[in-house]
């Protein structure tokens, strides 16, 4: 069939091109067809982790310069405490809740739905509270034995355990249901700012001489509106046909899955600066501990835009091992860990050439803590480009050999900082991290080439790139 337009006849394209070309479109669509919601639901989750940094940091400046060193490293030292408290009490449920809730309201079981909300909620309140009072029992038993002003906060500190615990909980039910901003504002936003506009009412308005107890009763009241506005979310969230149906509960599968998640969580709670920042404050005193803290806080920016990276391609991941495409994979790996460099270089050289002048914002005292920051800003560093594969063991149901590492490493950890600690001080608290991380990335880097196949890569080979070009 020919047509004619201004510059002559042309022929048009004869029904099998236009089939063809249908077809095609129409699997691209399909292929596609996920991508917008789940690049929404990425933008939404990056979006949310920025906010939230920059309102915490702000609030940690804002607290730091409120407080000394020594009253701020007393604070630094019951809230690691508190994490610890929490870590026990919410049982891990809110990380079941993501995976439950987001299962039972996809596939309308309403009786399940309701009976995993009113177990979870069951559970985590009871055992949140639990530890609380056991927490102020012992802080009561041992006041006399504790550094100056740590007694002033341990029992806010109790209270902030159960409002916690119950604020994670209620946050990942929201995310569960999908709802990302609602289960991102109250927890990594809300919180945060109604916690520096408590300090700085209730230091320059009202004339508050803040310490460590104040500053800790100010965050559990912000903690405690934050828990407030999620629970309004999360009842929003509830489809309308769950409160009429009957709850079931499979009670056995889900202790049974919250004990793996906590086996994971407490090593990993371990090798992080929490632990570190406990081993401080209790073998060297408040003061090293706050400057510990500063200095962790500031590293653990390196990884924040990493881990939006990474949170993106876990399903591409998953889809792509279950298939077998094992070149696709490291392809993939490769640009995982060059968009991971792409956020993190520029942080870490910030950290690395100006650490001192961001750390005397949080106080002139604050800079002592340089090289602390040059040491934990490395092992961040490596965590997120070097240790990209194996984040994707657990994802690919090799959870189990990555469990056992960060295990191990978590012991390795904990026994270093303890050793190295009361003779080099928080640089030796600092290079135990190090030691531990590099083990760790070495060993999940190993276990990701046996089990998966590939590596971390900083691009690809000339082979690969030339196909891929094609």
């Amino acid at each position: 069939m020919r047509l004619l337009d201004g510059n002559g006849a042309r022929t048009a394209p004869g029904p099998g091109v236009v089939a063809r070309l249908s077809g095609r479109w129409a699997a691209l669509r399909a292929r596609i067809g996920a991508i917008p919601t789940t690049v929404k639901s990425a933008g939404w989750s990056i979006s949310g982790y920025a906010a939230g940094a920059a309102a915490s940091f702000g609030a940690q400046v804002i607290l730091a310069r409120a407080l000394d060193a020594t009253r701020y490293g007393v604070y630094s030292y019951l809230l690691g405490w508190v994490n610890v408290a929490v870590l026990v009490g919410k049982l891990e449920f809110d990380t079941a809740a993501i995976r439950f809730v987001a299962a039972y309201a996809g596939q309308r079981e309403d009786g399940l739905l309701r009976g995993f909300l009113q177990c979870g909620w069951r559970m985590v309140s009871r055992t949140a509270t639990g530890v609380a009072l056991g927490a102020g029992v012992l802080a009561w038993l041992f006041l006399r034995h504790v550094h100056a002003g740590i007694e002033g906060g341990s029992w806010m500190a109790c209270l902030l355990v159960p409002l916690t615990a119950s604020l994670a909980f209620s946050s990942g039910a929201l995310q569960g249901f999908r709802r990302v901003p609602q289960a991102q504002l109250p927890q990594m936003l809300l919180r945060p700012v109604l916690f520096g506009i408590g300090i700085v009412v209730a230091g320059s308005g009202l004339g508050v001489d803040l310490g460590a107890g104040e500053a800790v009763a100010l965050n559990a009241a912000a903690t405690a509106a934050a828990l407030g506005v999620s629970l309004r979310l999360l009842r929003r969230a509830v489809p309308a046909s769950s409160p009429g149906a009957a709850p079931a509960f499979d009670t056995a599968r889900w202790l049974r899955t919250v004990t793996s998640f906590m086996l994971i969580s407490a090593a990993q709670l371990v090798l992080s600066q929490q632990a570190d920042i406990l081993v401080v404050g209790t073998l060297l005193g408040p003061r090293d501990a706050g400057l510990y803290s500063a200095a962790s806080q500031l590293a653990n920016l390196i990884g924040l835009s990493a881990a939006a990276v990474i949170f993106v391609v876990f399903p591409i991941v998953a889809d792509l091992h279950a298939r077998g495409q094992r070149t696709e994979l490291q392809r993939l790996v490769v640009r995982t860990v060059q968009g991971c460099a792409a956020v993190s270089v520029p942080v870490t050289l910030l950290l690395f050439t100006q650490g001192d002048v961001v750390l005397h914002l949080y106080g002139s005292a604050f800079v002592e803590a340089y090289p602390v920051l040059l040491v934990l800003s490395t092992a961040q560093f490596l965590g997120v480009t070097v240790g990209v594969p194996g984040s994707f063991l657990p994802i690919t149901g090799h959870e189990w050999p990555a469990t056992r590492v960060i295990v191990g490493t978590a012991v390795l950890n904990l026994a270093l900082t303890a050793l190295l600690t009361p003779t080099f001080g928080v640089l030796g608290a600092a290079t135990a991290t190090l030691v531990a991380q590099l083990t760790k990335v070495g060993v999940l880097r190993w276990y990701a080439w046996r089990y998966l196949g590939v590596t971390a890569l900083w691009w690809l080979p000339a082979g690969q790139r030339r196909r891929e070009d094609v």
